[in-house]
């Protein structure tokens, strides 16, 4: 795992929003996931969504896929 230097938990690769944390944590890439080390609670923000309060903890997000109907191939949901 990397450390990154931000707090960014997910990055919106369409609006360029993201989901940034606030509070005493470590955000990691982790191949294509983001782990999130909150040493307290913790706040993940986003322009275009509530805030989202969280305990003290280690999460793991994972890259959300769609399914092509045509091709049935799996790609990753651009936001």
């Amino acid at each position: 795992m990397e450390k990154r230097n931000d707090l960014i938990l997910a990055d919106g690769e369409v609006t360029g929003h993201a989901h940034r944390v606030t509070g005493q944590a470590e955000v990691f890439d982790d191949d294509s996931d983001r782990v999130l080390r909150a040493a307290s609670p913790v706040e993940v923000e986003h322009e275009e969504h509530k805030t989202i309060s969280l305990p003290a903890g280690e999460y793991r997000t994972f890259k959300q896929q769609e399914i092509d109907p045509d091709t049935e191939e799996a790609r990753a949901v651009a936001d």
